[in-house]
């Protein structure tokens, strides 16, 4: 019974044996008859290989922020000694404004230049592991690490989503404080909202070419303002107009020609005393027909009222000037509290303009919000009502 066991194992054993050498011969014969599984796995990485640096370059700037930092540990090679890592460095400045500098405490010692389609793209060469370390801290680490230019493309697609950490981001960029120290030199300081708004009806040009002009040549002249806001007036900013108004009136209105004061008009949508002040100054004016209904229009679109056509300018200041009128008054009262302005001229100071309109010292200063020594030749100040 044993040996007749013994005999069925040993069979089969060299059953299985056999079988086994069977199927190690067709994964054999398999190997170098059908090598396509392989070469298919093989092919994404070849086509990496043969994708060229501008072409990559292309293809990353449809990626978001953080879809090109995570490329940022990519060493694949493409062209000229460039790795996947590298052009995401550059993608990540170019597309999205990243702040490499300021990544690094220093600009890279090398950049070169890659054509991408119609566009050329700054690539950084010859950075370290360190370097690259420090880049991918930085991305990760700040909320905001964007260049001044990146920071005023969000603040200006936000402006309806109020984010105090972009703000205070942008507020320490040397081109804002190029633009709010230009209004305090000038004895204009302005609340920090109001400088924003500004900002953000206008262009990135604008300031960056008012910080780059102040860097060389620093120049804080009521001319060097009023040129400014002129600038952002023809861009057809609100807060300008107001801006201009509350720190240049008389220029305003006595300087400005009939196609700006129009564009001005059509931006004083909000009522405020300046704008309600300006209105009736100019239709006491010798300006033209249609300034004055202009003007008009803006007083009875600030009451909520439809005015009688033809204009007739003597009894719209009728209407809005005299304390008697029967009429309804204003949504709010248009009554300035700042009823009188003064050009400040040559040697004056707050004392003497405070002696000759009998105001005190101190009201001045609170009314134009001042620094006591901060009176300049040409500077327009508002002064309390007699």
């Amino acid at each position: 019974m044993i040996t007749k066991n013994f005999r069925f194992l040993t069979l089969a054993l060299i059953i299985s044996g056999a079988l086994n050498v069977v199927f190690l011969a067709a994964f054999a014969f398999s190997m170098f008859q059908e090598p396509t599984v392989f070469q298919s796995i093989a092919r994404p990485k070849s086509k990496v290989q043969e994708t060229s640096n501008g072409q990559l370059i292309g293809s990353m700037g449809r990626l978001t922020f953080r879809e090109l930092v995570s490329f940022l540990t990519n060493r694949d090679l493409v062209d000229d000694g460039y790795s996947k890592r590298d052009l995401a460095v550059a993608a990540l400045v170019a597309f999205h404004h990243f702040n490499i500098e300021k990544a690094l405490c220093a600009r890279p010692s090398q950049v070169r230049t890659l054509v991408s389609g119609e566009q050329s793209i700054d690539v950084f060469p010859g950075l370290s592991e360190d370097q690259f370390e420090a880049i991918i801290r930085f991305a990760y680490q700040e909320k905001w690490p964007l260049t001044a230019k990146g920071l005023f493309n969000l603040l200006q697609a936000r402006q309806s989503q109020k984010d105090d950490s972009l703000e205070q981001a942008f507020l320490v960029t040397p081109e804002f404080y190029a633009l709010q120290v230009l209004f305090q030199k000038t004895g204009a300081p302005q609340e920090t909202d109001t400088l924003l708004s500004l900002v953000c009806e206008g262009s990135w040009d604008l300031l960056e070419n008012l910080s780059r002009e102040q860097s060389q040549v620093l120049d804080f002249s009521l001319e060097k303002r009023r040129a400014l806001l002129l600038s952002y007036l023809s861009l057809h900013s609100p807060t300008a107009a107001q801006l201009l108004l509350r720190t240049d009136f008389a220029f305003a209105l006595k300087k400005l020609e009939d196609r700006s004061i129009l564009d001005m008009l059509t931006l004083l949508k909000r009522q405020s005393e300046e704008g309600t002040l300006f209105c009736i100054e100019l239709l006491k004016s010798a300006r033209s027909d249609s300034v004055w209904q202009a003007a008009a229009m803006t007083l009875y679109a600030y009451a909520g009222e439809m005015p009688t056509l033809p204009v007739d300018p003597k009894a719209v200041l009728a209407r809005f000037t005299s304390t008697k009128s029967s009429a309804p008054a204003l949504a709010q009262p248009i009554a300035p509290t700042v009823s009188r302005y003064h050009v400040v001229k040559e040697g004056e100071s707050l004392w003497k303009i405070s002696r000759q309109y009998k105001v005190k010292v101190d009201e001045i200063v609170k009314l134009n919000e001042l620094e006591r020594d901060s009176l300049f030749p040409g500077m327009t100040l508002k002064l309390p009502q007699e």
